[in-house]
C-alpha cells in the first residue's frame, strides 16, 4: 500500500483590524474588533510542501455584530457578452472568498426573468462554475419597470437579502 506522509502544520494568523481572542495556531479564529464594518484575516500554513498555497485570507462584513449580504454588481438591459463578463467578475469575487455563496436577485416579469435566468445558468455552467454556490431568486418587478439584475456575496453567517 501507499503510505501518506503527515505534515507537521502550524497556523499563524493575522488581522488588519481587532484582535484575536482564540484560536491562534489553530484552523479557525474569532476575531474582536472596535469598529468599521469589515475585518481581513490572513493566515500563513507552515509545514506544506513546496509549491502549495502557503496563505487564504477572507473578508468579514458585519452590521450591529453580524455579517451582512455585500452587493457586487447590478446592472440592467445589456449585451449578452457583457452580462457574461459581469457574471465571470462576480465568480471571481466568490472565488477569492470560498466560504460565501453567491445569491442572484432578478427583477422583470416572469417571461424576461426565465430569459435571464437562462443566459446567467448557461453562462456559469459553460464557464464551469460551481452551480451549488448560487441561488437564483425571482425579485418581482423593478421601480424601473425594466430587467434588472443584483449580484451579491453571501459571508457564512448573513441573512440573504430580500428582493
Amino acid at each position: 500500500g501507499e503510505s501518506k506522509k503527515k505534515y507537521d502544520l502550524t497556523y499563524q494568523w493575522s488581522t488588519n483590524i481587532g484582535e484575536i481572542v482564540s484560536g491562534q495556531g489553530t484552523t479557525a479564529i474569532k476575531i474582536k474588533w472596535p469598529g468599521g464594518n469589515s475585518s481581513l484575516a490572513t493566515v500563513e500554513i507552515k509545514g506544506l510542501p513546496e509549491g502549495c498555497p502557503a496563505s487564504a485570507s477572507e473578508t468579514t462584513y458585519l452590521c450591529d455584530g453580524l455579517p451582512i449580504p455585500i452587493l457586487i454588481d447590478e446592472f440592467g438591459r445589456m449585451a449578452k457578452a457583457a452580462i457574461e463578463k459581469r457574471i465571470s467578475r462576480f465568480w471571481a469575487e466568490l472565488a477569492n472568498n470560498p466560504n460565501s455563496q453567491g445569491y442572484i436577485i432578478n427583477y422583470s416579469s416572469d417571461k424576461e426573468i426565465a430569459t435571464r435566468e437562462r443566459l446567467l445558468v448557461k453562462t456559469i455552467n459553460f464557464r464551469n462554475f460551481d452551480r451549488s454556490r448560487i441561488t437564483l431568486v425571482r425579485g418581482g418587478t423593478h421601480p424601473t419597470g425594466k430587467v434588472f439584475t443584483k449580484l451579491y456575496r453571501i459571508p457564512p453567517g448573513a441573512d440573504n437579502p430580500r428582493p
